[in-house]
Parts: C-alpha cells; structure tokens; sequence
C-alpha cells in the first residue's frame, strides 16, 4: 500500500476512501522546504491550487513519488513537462467542480449587471445609494463564451433560460453541436465585438497567456462586462485595470488571476483602493462550495486507489512521449492515420506497422507509431485511451506494434512523396494507408494499392467498385436526395479499366440507411464509413 502526501486539504471523504484501501495518508500544511525534504519518502501527492509542484519537488520525489493528483481542474501549478520526463504520472478531477464554477460564473455576472456587492458595500456603511447603481437586464443582451466546455455549455444553458443569447468562440466546437446547443460559433474576434457579456472558460497554455489584452479589449462594446472564472494570467490584469479605469468596458467581474494571493500591488486592487465601481473581486472562490470539495476529493481518491491497486491510470494529463521537436506536427498526422485506416477494416485489428521514409527515417519515431495506435483504439475501444492508456489497452487486446524506418520513398514522379506509412494487419489480410504533410496539412497519398492525394478530415465515404459509366450520378444522386453534400471526390485506377476507388469527403455523416441504398444501386466490393 502506498504512501500519500495531501498538502492542501482534502474532503474527509476521500481522505476515508484512501485509508479504506489501505492507504497510509498524511493530510498537513507543509511549507516549501519541508516538502523538498520529506516528498522522496511519497508514492504520491494529492494537491490543489496552493501547492506549487516545482521540477525541485519532483526531483526531490524521484525516485519513489509515482504520481501527482490535482483535486480539480487547473494543473498550472504543475511542472508537467518536468514530471513527464521523469515518468511521473499527473492526474486531474475535471468534473468534480463544473457546477460549482459555473455556477460562480452565473453570480458574477449577475453581480456585474446589477452592482450587487458595491451596493451591499456602499448600504453597510448607512449610505442609502440607488442613483449610482442603474444595472443593466440580461433578458436580451449576447452572452459570448470563450472555450466551450462542461463550464461553460453549464453557462450557457443557465443564461439561454434567462433571455440571452449565446455566441462562443471554440476552435472544436463542431457545426452539429452548436446547433444542438442553438450556440453560434464565431471568431474570438466577432466574439469580442459583439457580446455584452463576456465569460472565459479555457485552460491556461502557452497559447490562452494574456488572451485578452489591450489590443482585444479595445474590440469590445463600452457597455460590455467580461467574467473570468478560468484561470489566472488568460487576461492580461494590467491592461484590464487600464481599460476599466479609462472606462473602455463597462465593468469586469474576476476570481482568478496571474498570481494567487492577489498581491497589494496589483493593477485591480489598487483600483478598487481607488473606489472603481466597475470592478468585482473574488478569491478564487470558483470551486469552494461543499458539493465540489467532496466530489473532487472522491474522484482523486477513487484515482489513486485503481492506480496503487493495479496499475490503471485515468484523467492523466501529461503525454509519456518525448518528441522531437522536428517533427512533432507528425504526431497527429499518425494518429488521424491510424484512425482512418482501422474503420476500413472487415476483421479485428490484429496489429500495426508504422513505417516513417525518407527524411522523417533519421528521427527517432516510436511515438508516432504510438500515436498511430492510440488513434485506431480510440475508435474501435470504449475505454479512455489517450498515451498513457494505450500501450495497456493493446496488450490486453493482443494488439502488436511495430515501428520502422526506411530511406525508401514511395510516390513522387514529380508528385508528393509518402512519408508515413501505416500497415494494419488483420487474421485476413493487410490494409495500407500512406500520407504525408504538405504545407502543415495532412494529404493521404496510398490506400492500398491506389495512389490518391486527398487532404484528411472530417466525414469520408470510402468505396471500392467495378468501374462503369454512370455510377458517380447514382450515389451523388442518392446523396443529394440525402441533403448531403459532396465537399471534395478523389477517384483512382491502377490501370485504365477495372476496379475504381472513390473517396468522398463529405458535410455530413453518412447514415447507415443511406449507405444501404448506395450499396444496392453501386453494388461496392467494399464500402467504408470514415470519420475523422
């Protein structure tokens, strides 16, 4: 049974579950120098916001600290390229605070549109105020979200019953699931210029640092108000107080920021020293309700008893592969290959070959064969599989991999040249699917035998046929009658007669109803539902 370190709290209740496994849990504030020297006696460290696991803290856990717990969401307060190569595995609770955190998000925002806590301030000092604290309905107003996830979908859901309406700005936000949602997808851009209400719900990366700055603030309405709940340092603060002081917004309700505890030098609190009425501050209170410090702590536990008990590893969040920095575009290049490939497959996937040529050979490329095999799991398992799962996940499958370089190129004659090529193999037989990137885009280049060149994505409908005249206005006929529309064909031969294969890359998925009657009418030697 292992030993395990909680710094910053935990609710009884997982404190109980990990002493009913057996557990021997030491559940204490600690400062800085006690946890550099007492971690290395630690199988692992459950945390929150406070702790900040440092590479020193890491090393100074090595050899023994094996994993890393984060009761909640953020992991910011984790070196996790540091604890990915040292093997230590860092896990998170994402849903144990969506409530909570949406629902402190809703307050906020109501509070922002109506003045509640500067009103509340302003009477407890006998001062009967109503002139000053005119707020604004949010019957009618635009609600943009930043980053629509569990948070804030929960949002949205809450805002919609209340009369706004909704706009959000996310990269994966599908065409199908903002209609689902009745959302509009827009640019960060469009967001910005539009909304009247503003809430941030993304992770903080390298890519989310001081997402709203200055030159984004200016984008926004004078009579717009904006809420972050998320994390720290996605708002640049320093130009936020600049922007409320000179009024270029209407107001700002914030809970998380840059650096925790808010230091008296910072930009928001000496304008709100300075008596600004248009600034709300909350202590990053977006998770401490009662119901989310049980629910967190309960995941966590539950996270670490699989994991000390036989190995299992869920809501991981640091990748165990070091990647060249060359050529770590590749990484998803090899998984979207691998996903493809193993939903053209009539027999169970017995195994894949991952071969890199040319000049992808010189690098080491083991992880993209490993990305190639988390991508054909991950659609044919119900189990998490991400790159900590994978390996497990095809042992017990009986699934093998094998990784290979070879200086040979396929393609070319003044065409692309394939630099990936995955091989899955089956009890019946082998499939190939080759591709390269071009131009930082994905083009398929082979299937099997048939050279195409095809840029990867979306919904494709792959089928293999005697050639005749007239079979390409019988399924676009079909399809059309389907309301779905073809974006892009690619049909090849390997000789002038004889069997065609087609690849339609298409709008929308392919009902199985659908592809029945385009298989009655083309009669396909084969016929494949791709989604990518």
């Amino acid at each position: 049974m292992a030993q395990i370190l909680v710094t910053d709290g935990m609710a009884a209740e997982g404190l109980e579950l990990l002493k009913q496994a057996g557990h021997t849990v030491d559940n204490r504030k600690i400062s800085v120098d006690e946890l550099l020297r007492i971690i290395g006696t630690y199988d692992g460290l459950v945390v929150r916001s406070a702790t900040q696991v440092t590479d020193a803290v890491l090393k100074a856990g090595a050899p023994r600290l094996k994993i890393v717990g984060r009761a909640g969401v953020g992991v910011d307060n984790v070196d996790l390229p540091n604890a990915t190569a040292g093997g230590v595995i860092v896990m998170n609770a994402p849903l144990g605070n969506i409530v909570s955190a949406a629902e402190h998000t809703i307050g906020l925002i109501f509070a922002a549109a109506r003045f509640i806590p500067q009103a509340h301030a302003k009477l407890a000092k006998g001062e009967w105020d109503k002139k000053s604290y005119t707020g604004v309905e949010i019957e009618g107003k635009v609600l943009g979200i930043v980053g629509l996830g569990k948070i804030g979908k929960h949002v949205a859901q809450v805002l919609q019953a209340a009369g706004a309406e909704v706009i959000a700005f996310d990269p994966f936000l599908s065409p199908e699931v903002a209609k689902e949602l009745r959302i509009e997808s827009v640019t960060l851009e469009q967001l910005l210029a539009r909304a009247d209400f503003i809430t941030l719900h993304t992770p903080l990366t390298e890519q989310t640092r001081n997402l709203i700055n200055a030159d984004r603030l200016k984008l926004m309405k004078k009579t717009a108000r904006i809420v972050n709940v998320a994390r720290g340092g996605i708002i640049d603060e320093t130009a936020l107080a600049a922007a409320l002081k000179a009024g270029t917004i209407a107001g700002a309700a914030i809970d998380v920021f840059a650096e925790e505890p808010l230091p008296a030098t910072s930009p928001l609190i000496e304008l709100t020293k300075a008596g600004a009425q248009n600034l709300i501050l909350t202590p990053h209170l977006g998770a401490s309700t009662e119901e989310a410090q049980v629910k967190v702590s309960v995941d966590i536990a539950n996270q670490f008893n699989a994991f000390f008990l036989s190995g299992k590893i869920i809501n991981a969040v640091n990748v165990q592969l070091r990647v060249d920095p060359a050529i770590d575009g590749y990484l998803a290049a090899a998984e979207a290959l691998g996903a493809a490939v193993v939903q053209t497959l009539d027999e169970p996937l017995k195994g894949l070959e991952v071969t890199a040529r040319g000049d992808l050979a010189k690098y080491d490329t083991k992880p993209l064969a490993t990305a190639a095999l988390k991508g054909a799991l991950a659609k044919i398992s119900a189990e998490v599989v991400n790159f900590v799962t994978v390996a497990k996940i095809a042992a017990e499958r009986g699934i093998t991999l094998v990784s290979a370089s070879s200086e040979q190129t396929m393609g070319g004659k003044g065409g692309p040249i394939e630099q990936l090529t995955i091989k899955a193999i089956t009890a019946k037989g082998e499939h190939l699917i080759g591709g390269s990137l071009i131009g930082g885009v994905l083009r398929v280049l082979r299937y099997n035998e048939y050279p195409i060149d095809l840029p990867i994505g979306g919904h494709l409908l792959v089928m293999e046929y005697p050639d005749r005249p007239g079979m390409v206005g019988k399924y676009g006929s079909i399809l059309g009658e389907n309301r779905i529309n073809i974006a892009r064909m690619e049909v090849s031969r390997i000789d002038g007669r004889g069997d065609a294969l087609v690849i339609l890359t298409l709008d929308d998925p392919v009902p199985v109803a659908v592809l029945e009657q385009i298989k009655q009418v083309v009669r396909p030697t084969k016929a494949y539902k791709v989604s990518l």
